[in-house]
C-alpha cells in the first residue's frame, strides 16, 4: 500500500508540473514605451492586442508591459528610450528626431497618400532597398503611417489658400513644416501632447493631425473649424533594443517578427486600422458642432500646385547627403499611382 501511495504521489507530481505555468524567472518580461493616451486608436487596437498576441504564442513566456503617455520616455524620445535601452520596445514618431531618418521622410511630401494602409504598405515596399539602413541601430518591428491630414483652426475658417498664409500652424516634422512654409503658413514645432495647451492659451492658430486623434486628445475642445483636405502623413515606427532582441531565444525572435511582419500584411493592417478610426473621430467633430469644409476640385489643384517644388527640393537635399533621394522619391509617386491614391 505504501508503494502504491508512493507512486501515485509520483505521477501526481509530473501531472502538476506537465501543465504548471513557467516559473516566474523564467517569464521574459519587456517594456514598451509610447506617447499618446491609452485611449488612442493605436494602444488599444494594435499595441495592446499585439503584446496579449505574443504571450499567448509564446504560451506565457514573454509579457509585454505597455507605458502609454509618455510615462516611459518623452515624446520625441522614444528612438533614444529603444535604442538606449531604457524601454525594450517604443513606438514613436520618426520625423521627431530631425535629420536622423531622411530617407523615411520622403512619405510626409504632401499630397502622397490619402490612407492610412496604403501609406503604411508604401513603407513596407521600400523597406529593404531604402529605408532600413537607417534603423541599424535597433530592430524595427514594423512601420505605419497615419492618415492624411487636415487643417483645424479655431479663430477663422480656412476655406481658401489665402486664409491659411500668416497663420500659426503647429508642425509634426520638418519636412511638414517645410510644406506649410510654402503654404504661407508660420510653422510652429511641438509633439501632439502639447497641442491642448497651446491652442487654448492662442500660442498656435491652428494643427494639422488627422481626424482620428482628435477624441483622445480632446482637440474638438479647442478647435471650431476644420478644413478636410488630406495633404500629409506622418510616419511612425516600433523600435525594439538591438541588443535585447539579439539576446532573446530564437523561438521568440521568431514569433516577434512573425506577428508584426511586413511580408503577412501586418504593416498595412496597422494602416487599416488608423483608417477605420478616422469615422468616429470625424463624427467626435460634428457632434460638437464644428464646421467641416471640404477642399476639392480646382480649390485642391491650387493647394497641390503650391506645393509642387517641394518634391525637387527634398530630392536635392537628400542628393547632397549622398542619399537616392531621386530615385526614392520616383519609386514613391509611383507606388501612389500604382495604389490609386495619387493627387
Amino acid at each position: 500500500m505504501r508503494r502504491i501511495a508512493l507512486a501515485l504521489l509520483v505521477t501526481l507530481a509530473v501531472a502538476s508540473a506537465a501543465v504548471a505555468p513557467a516559473p516566474a524567472q523564467d517569464v521574459i518580461k519587456l517594456k514598451l514605451s509610447h506617447f499618446v493616451p491609452a485611449a488612442h486608436n493605436h494602444h488599444v487596437s494594435v499595441l495592446a492586442p499585439w503584446a496579449e498576441e505574443v504571450k499567448k504564442r509564446t504560451g506565457g513566456k514573454v509579457e509585454i508591459t505597455i507605458f502609454p503617455g509618455a510615462a516611459l520616455c518623452k515624446p520625441q524620445q522614444q528612438y533614444d528610450c529603444a535604442r538606449d535601452g531604457i524601454a525594450d520596445i517604443a513606438w514613436g514618431v520618426t520625423g521627431w528626431t530631425p535629420g536622423r531618418f531622411p530617407m523615411t521622410s520622403v512619405i510626409e511630401l504632401p499630397f502622397v497618400i490619402r490612407t492610412a494602409a496604403t501609406g503604411s504598405q508604401m513603407l513596407a515596399d521600400l523597406w529593404d532597398k531604402y529605408l532600413k539602413p537607417e534603423y541599424r541601430d535597433v530592430h524595427v518591428l514594423y512601420m505605419n503611417v497615419h492618415p492624411a491630414g487636415h487643417i483645424h483652426t479655431s479663430a477663422k475658417p480656412v476655406r481658401a489658400l489665402e486664409d491659411f498664409k500668416g497663420m500659426k500652424i503647429r508642425t509634426p516634422t520638418a519636412t511638414v513644416g517645410d510644406l506649410l512654409e510654402m503654404l504661407g503658413a508660420a510653422k510652429v514645432g511641438m509633439p501632439i501632447t502639447q497641442v491642448y495647451e497651446s491652442m487654448s492659451s492662442k500660442v498656435i492658430d491652428g494643427f494639422v493631425v488627422p481626424y482620428e486623434v482628435i477624441p483622445p486628445m480632446k482637440l474638438a475642445e479647442v478647435s471650431k473649424y476644420h478644413t478636410e483636405i488630406g495633404m500629409y502623413t506622418t510616419a511612425f515606427a516600433t523600435f525594439m533594443n538591438k541588443k535585447k532582441y539579439e539576446s532573446l531565444p530564437a523561438d521568440v525572435r521568431r514569433i516577434l517578427d512573425e506577428t508584426t511582419s511586413a511580408r503577412a500584411g501586418y504593416w498595412r493592417k496597422v494602416g487599416a486600422s488608423w483608417d477605420a478610426a478616422e469615422v468616429p473621430g470625424r463624427k467626435a467633430v460634428l457632434d460638437r458642432k464644428n464646421e467641416i469644409f471640404v477642399v476639392s476640385g480646382d480649390d485642391r489643384k491650387k493647394w497641390r500646385d503650391a506645393v509642387r517644388g517641394l518634391d525637387d527640393k527634398w530630392a536635392a537635399e537628400m542628393e547632397k547627403k549622398g542619399l537616392p533621394g531621386r530615385a526614392l522619391l520616383k519609386e514613391t509617386r509611383e507606388l501612389a499611382a500604382k495604389y490609386g491614391e495619387a493627387d
